[in-house]
């Protein structure tokens, strides 16, 4: 294809998308009467606003520095009408969190990323994580003991892409250790990443500095490009009736008032609390950190969303309805259930990286496998089962093989390929060490099995009668 074509096309398949671009369900108005779940847009954008108003509030009492801004949480709480006021702020954040979490949920079951929507899933993406992050850098403004320890964990998060990974598990044990620890050793690049979010080596003033202006410029930015876009597009910004408005408000505000926002002790670098938490949403990362080796818990908490994104393209052909998408739907409940079950795990400080990882692999393949199976009882597709079935039994039997059958140790001329840390695969590791990926490699033996018996048995098509 000439280069003039094919810029032709390019441009055509984004302003296509850009025509079915939709934030906060502002065009969605007529599908409200028959389903409430299309009100969550304009739900995220009512609570947004109250957040911003709040903090404008707030904005004149609080004082971002290390010596003061604890004590001017302690003026604000003392203060029944700015306590109730920060209330609204630290809830409606999270209520913005929840309502695009909603959003995003019902745009992967319903399949709303399909006929040239992938544009508008994806602004509902950057909604929701902008949310998160944003809700993030408010959280060390209180400068308490959790928000601090909390924030230095993140803050720690880029460092490990300089570095080769401890323990090596995947599909390539250490071709993609090497290449960004050979990046970074050339450039730097996380541990600069963590200097300019910190300001600095450790956490001080100029991280209060930098997370105060990150928090106001995030809704800043956010709401300057959405007014751009009402104004132009004409479009209604709250596609809510007064008394629904009421009663979402009237929510967040007995919220603020019943559990005021927590306040907790006075940020103390000399002692760690154990567990370190981080606020609800990021829970379920920081217990993925204490699962796995920090490299690899980094690169999944960045690449999350990029997944997330580029597993709506595999899900091609017209269907719509999530019963009929069994793999996408699956996996979205799964990836939901998993989030829950590790928040609850770190708050309980429940975790040993030499025991439960295997839990966690072994849940995903049973559930997939039946999603595999479903998906196989629908439509009879072959290509759906192998795209599973490949990967798997690579990625299962390497790590059986490699990890958890005895063996002696290895010479140091294949460490390029993997670790010779005794500690990664001592020569004591048996069978019963790893039951969970005795099962894993088990289900992929069984897997192939059922793959060639019904590619043996496929069913012949019905004579029709003369």
């Amino acid at each position: 294809m000439a280069a003039p074509a094919l810029a032709t096309t390019v441009v055509r398949y984004i302003t296509d998308r850009i025509g079915k671009v939709d934030v906060f369900d502002e065009t969605k108005a007529d599908l409200q009467k028959d389903s409430p779940w299309y009100k969550l847009g304009s739900i995220a954008y009512l609570y947004w606003m109250i957040t911003i108003i709040s903090g404008l509030i707030l904005v004149a009492v609080y004082l971002p520095t290390t010596f003061q801004a604890y004590d001017s949480i302690i003026m604000i709480k003392e203060s029944t009408l700015l306590g109730i006021i920060r209330g609204l702020h630290k809830y409606g954040g999270d209520a913005i969190i929840i309502a695009s979490t909603l959003k995003v949920y019902r745009m992967w079951f319903r399949a709303e990323y399909k006929n040239k929507g992938e544009l508008a899933f994806l602004l509902s993406l950057i909604v929701l994580v902008a949310a998160m992050y944003s809700g993030l850098t408010g959280y060390l403004l209180i400068w308490n003991q959790r928000a601090f320890w909390a924030t230095k964990i993140f803050g720690t998060f880029p460092t490990y892409l300089d570095i080769a990974p401890a323990v090596n598990f995947w599909f390539l044990p250490s071709i993609t250790g090497l290449v960004t620890s050979t990046i970074g050793t050339l450039t730097h690049q996380g541990n600069n990443i963590s200097q300019m979010l910190l300001g600095g080596s450790s956490i001080g003033q100029a991280t209060m500095t930098r997370f105060y202006s990150l928090h106001f410029g995030i809704s800043l930015i956010a709401l300057v490009i959405s007014e751009l876009y009402f104004y132009k597009n004409r479009y209604k910004r709250i596609n809510l009736n007064r008394w629904t408005i009421l009663f979402f408000f009237c929510i967040l505000l007995f919220t603020a008032i019943v559990l005021p926002a927590e306040m907790g002790s006075r940020a103390n670098p000399e002692v760690t609390p154990l567990p370190i938490l981080s606020d609800w949403y990021f829970l379920a990362l920081y217990q993925l950190l204490k699962y796995m080796d920090p490299y690899w818990a980094t690169l999944w908490t960045v690449g999350i969303p990029f997944i997330t994104l580029a597993l709506c393209f595999f899900d091609i052909g017209p269907e719509k309805d999530p019963w009929r998408r069994p793999l996408f739907s699956i996996a979205a409940i799964i990836g939901l259930i998993d989030f829950i079950a590790f928040s609850f795990l770190i708050i309980m400080n429940v975790a040993d990286i030499n025991r439960d990882p295997p839990f966690w692999y072994g849940q995903m393949i049973v559930v997939m496998t039946f999603a595999e199976l479903w998906h196989y009882g629908l439509y009879k597709q072959m290509k759906a089962w192998l795209f599973w079935v490949v990967p798997n039994v690579l990625l299962s039997g390497w790590y059986f093989f490699l990890y958890v059958v005895p063996k002696p140790m290895l010479p140091a001329s294949l460490t390029w390929f993997y670790s010779n840390d005794p500690k990664v695969h001592p020569n004591h590791m048996a069978f019963a060490t790893h039951p969970f990926m005795t099962l894993w490699l088990i289900l992929s033996v069984i897997l192939i099995v059922i793959t060639g018996i019904f590619a043996l048995c496929k069913p012949t098509a019905e004579v029709q009668p003369a």
